[in-house]
C-alpha cells in the first residue's frame, strides 16, 4: 500500500486547529466518501474505499498518515498534493 506522510507545524490554539482539523475531515469525506471520526481529542481517524489512516494533532503540529488502497495508487501524488495545500491553509495562524 502506498502511504502518504505529511507534517506541518502550527501555532494554534487547541480548539482551532481541532476544528479546522474537522474541517478538512469533511472535505475527506466529501472528495473521497472517506468516514471520519474522532479517537480522542487529537486524533481523527479516517477510513474509507481506498484510504485508511489518521491525522493527529499536538501540540506544535500536525501529522497526517494515511494508507492507499491499489485503486488511489495512481492518485498518489495529487492527493498529496492536495492534502498538503490543504495543510497549509488551515495550519496557518490567521
Amino acid at each position: 500500500m502506498p502511504k502518504i506522510n505529511l507534517s506541518r507545524n502550527h501555532s494554534l490554539e487547541p480548539a482551532v486547529i481541532k476544528e479546522r482539523i474537522s474541517t478538512l475531515g469533511a472535505k475527506l469525506q466529501e472528495k473521497y466518501q472517506a468516514k471520519t471520526s474522532w479517537a480522542d481529542d487529537r486524533t481523527l481517524n479516517v477510513k474509507g474505499t481506498g484510504v485508511e489512516g489518521k491525522l493527529i494533532i499536538s501540540d506544535n503540529k500536525v501529522d497526517v498518515n494515511l494508507d492507499l488502497g491499489f485503486m488511489l495508487t495512481p492518485l498518489k501524488g495529487k492527493i498529496e498534493e492536495t492534502l498538503g495545500k490543504e495543510l497549509e491553509k488551515l495550519t496557518a495562524s490567521s
